[in-house]
């Protein structure tokens, strides 16, 4: 038998059919021993009263009818004539059929029946038993019985009762009487009760089932409903504790980004007007100097001092990106568009880099909801990191646009734009990681692009992954959310 655990009773329906089946086991066990119990207790009460009362009956019969010398003398007619005084009073009593009197021998000095006169039953248990001066009682078929072999069919349901004879005064056993009785009404008063007791011992226990299945099957559907209620508070609380763990990453980083900011800001105070004066006194000095067809050599260094100059201010205004909070823009803006004007942006680049370009763009783009600045910040950022991404030697940037499957339920549009690179590519370990600010493997990179990027994408509720490998370039997707009517807003 498979044992029922804790677990499999999680349930309400599990618990009801587990009582149901143990329930109605025990229950029913119950019933019959105690339906066997009274049965033969009331069988056992009903035919010692009956015959207590058939003996008492017979020995009163034999107390005003025998005397001892009729048993001493059983073949004098006054004997005879006493004996049938005592059948005749005897067979009044409701369902007797025969009486029979032994002697103290065992002997049958007189019965009904005359050929049993003067036959001794020597191996009669029950008649040995009476000798010995109780009252004993057969129940069990008597035609079987020597004395009854001529009358098989009559005596297959009597019952013999055996009263010994006792005369006041006398120490021992005179004699016995035997009766044969059909308590046919004894035994119908007996199936009738045993009929009562297993009825009252069924309805109670089926009334018991059932009131304890009732209350069984309401405690369960309390626990079914109590753990369904633990189980949307265990739900309500992961959530919540999701939540409370993502606003806490957002704090964490709220601050740590306010800080970065009031550093950088700080030092972005601190340099730009030294820079703007470097180039200044650059320009100034450039100025002085003589022009010819062939620049200088001290022109050729002041221009390398206004180029470093540019591009520590270009570092600059990318850090101030990064730091100050974007503001979402719902604005409709056409992907394809911007992403051409940033490929014009980074064309002298890409001329210096010997990189091709290969366009995918596809026609007729739904436009998307956001800022045409920074969107246009973020396909900068993924081509600048494209052209750094490959060798000296040269490689080719692919640039490819189009939508995705809309949402079934909204209708709301994704477009998309990639941006794929031949170059070396990036390690999974590394990809893990080139999203995070100020992480970078280059070395005079300021781990800034990408970081920007992300951030934007994220301000105008798009979003952006990155798929690469060793030696087989890199490909980032940026998906937008897009107007569903798939026409431009004026």
């Amino acid at each position: 038998m498979t044992a029922w655990s804790l677990t499999g009773m999680g349930s309400g329906r599990a618990l009801i059919k587990q009582f149901g089946i143990l329930s109605l086991v025990a229950i029913a066990l119950i019933c019959v021993a105690l339906s066997a119990v009274l049965s033969t207790y009331l069988r056992s009460d009903l035919l010692e009263r009956e015959w207590l009362t058939t003996a008492d009956f017979v020995r009163t019969q034999v107390l005003s009818t025998l005397r001892p010398a009729d048993l001493a003398a059983p073949r004098t007619d006054e004997a005879q004539q006493q004996f049938e005084a005592l059948y005749q009073q005897t067979v009044r009593m409701p369902e007797v059929l025969r009486v029979k009197v032994y002697d103290a021998e065992m002997t049958v000095i007189w019965s009904d029946e005359p050929h049993l006169i003067g036959q001794r039953f020597a191996d009669n248990l029950h008649l040995a038993g009476a000798m010995t001066g109780r009252t004993v009682v057969n129940l069990e078929s008597g035609a079987g019985k020597p004395e009854n072999v001529t009358e098989r069919n009559i005596f297959a349901r009597v019952v013999e009762v055996y009263v010994p004879i006792v005369f006041p005064g006398a120490s021992r056993v005179a004699g016995v009487v035997e009766v044969y009785k059909m308590p046919q009404q004894v035994f119908a008063s007996i199936r009738r009760g045993q009929l009562t007791v297993v009825s009252t011992v069924l309805g109670c226990g089926l009334l018991l089932y059932l009131s304890l299945f009732w209350i069984v099957r309401r405690a369960a559907r309390r626990i079914e409903e109590q753990h369904q209620a633990l189980e949307q508070r265990s739900g309500a609380l992961v959530a919540a504790n999701q939540e409370l763990t993502a606003v806490q990453g957002q704090l964490l980083e709220a601050e740590r980004m306010a800080a970065i900011g009031e550093v950088v800001t700080a030092v972005a105070h601190g340099i730009r007007n030294p820079l703007a004066n470097i180039r200044a006194a650059a320009q100034v000095a450039g100025l002085d100097l003589p022009q010819g067809p062939t620049p200088s050599p001290a022109a050729k260094h002041l221009t390398h001092i206004m180029a470093e100059v540019d591009r520590l201010e270009a570092r600059l205004r990318e850090l101030l990106q990064f730091v100050r909070p974007a503001q979402r823009q719902t604005e409709p803006v056409d992907l394809n568009q911007v992403l051409a004007q940033s490929l014009e942006m980074v064309a002298g680049r890409v001329g210096k880099a010997a990189v091709t370009v290969v366009r995918d763009l596809e026609p007729d783009l739904p436009p998307v909801i956001g800022n045409r600045m920074l969107i246009e910040q973020v396909f900068l950022s993924l081509l600048g990191n494209a052209v750094e991404a490959l060798p000296a030697s040269g490689g080719k940037i692919m640039v490819r646009t189009g939508r995705t499957s809309s949402d079934g339920q909204t209708g709301a549009i994704q477009v998309f734009a990639e941006v794929q690179d031949s170059g070396v590519g990036i390690s999974a370990e590394q990809l893990g990681k080139i999203f995070q600010p100020f992480y970078t493997t280059k070395a005079q990179g300021t781990g800034l692009g990408l970081a920007i990027a992300k951030k934007f994408t994220e301000t105008l509720g798009g979003t952006i992954t990155a798929w690469s490998a060793p030696g087989e370039g890199a490909r980032f997707r940026v998906v937008f959310p897009g107007l569903t009517t798939g026409r431009r807003e004026d």
